[in-house]
């Protein structure tokens, strides 16, 4: 009998590390996601441009210029790129010069795979670079993302004028948590598993990788918004994030799953985000 107890524990243990390490690297590699849309489609003249991570990733993007005094910086969410989030920030254009890109591995940038935050930020802060190459080290910037690249932003803790984060989570050990809450209070040895994976490939827990421990300390100002109905990154993640900052200024957003905050709000939600831009890159 106790050598039956010993195979079960066994394939239990083995179910647990396989299925982890599987989601584990199906998740860092996932299949990419290619929207046809451009800047064209909208009526916008836009330049193909490129620059490198400090890490030596080189990065594609989009320059919306529109001789503005300020551009902001947009990033896309998981697993998609930067034509998915094109029609939900035209509303800016021409206030504003605008650049997307993709993060490392999707659409046209190089990678091999995704960390969904961590080397990102690293991605965030090339960005930065990039707009003060082209348009001056004084040139007022805002960072505005969705998902992973809202996640990245407020991880790079970039000393810009404004930061907009649409649904990005508290720490990445949430997601993990979420991915297996389907095995209830189980979840625990797969939560564990996917802790090493981590430490192994990447040096860092997920717990660590934190926007809501990065804004901490930060004065630069930030709209939180984020879908009171959100089945990918619940809304707590948001009152996470603002609990350790109060300055944050947070919308829940009624009656929106995740990244239906736009189409649920239209009006409301460009408004809001247009006041908070002009409040801040124009002082």
């Amino acid at each position: 009998m106790p050598a039956l107890y010993v195979k079960i524990i066994i394939i239990i243990l083995a179910f647990i590390i396989l299925m982890s390490l599987a989601q584990f690297l199906t998740s860092i590699p996932p299949p990419r996601h290619y929207d046809k849309q451009t800047p064209t489609d909208y009526g916008l003249k836009y330049e193909k441009v490129s620059f490198t991570t400090s890490d030596n990733i080189l990065l594609k993007g989009w320059l919306i210029d529109s001789k503005a005094k300020g551009t902001v910086i947009v990033g896309h969410g998981y697993p998609f790129e930067k034509g998915n989030i094109l029609s939900l920030v035209t509303f800016l254009h021409p206030k504003y010069n605008l650049l997307l890109y993709d993060h490392r591995y999707f659409g046209e940038s190089d990678g091999s795979y995704t960390t969904i935050g961590l080397h990102e930020a690293e991605d965030v802060k090339s960005a930065v670079k990039f707009v003060k190459a082209k348009y001056g080290q004084k040139e007022p910037i805002a960072l505005y993302g969705f998902s992973l690249s809202a996640s990245a932003m407020l991880l790079s803790k970039e000393k810009v004028k404004a930061v907009i984060a649409d649904s990005p989570y508290a720490n990445l050990e949430n997601m993990v948590k979420h991915v297996y809450r389907i095995f209830g209070p189980l979840k625990y040895p797969f939560v564990l598993t996917t802790n090493i994976l981590s430490k192994l490939f990447f040096g860092v827990s997920p717990k660590h990788i934190s926007p809501a421990n990065a804004v901490k300390e930060t004065a630069v100002p930030i709209l939180l918004m984020h879908g009171n109905e959100d089945t990918q990154i619940p809304v707590q993640n948001a009152h996470e994030i603002k609990e350790n900052n109060p300055n944050i200024e947070l919308w829940i957003v009624p009656n929106s799953d995740h990244g239906q905050a736009h189409a649920m709000h239209t009006k409301k939600y460009e408004q809001r985000v247009l006041s908070f831009l002009q409040k801040h890159m124009e002082e």
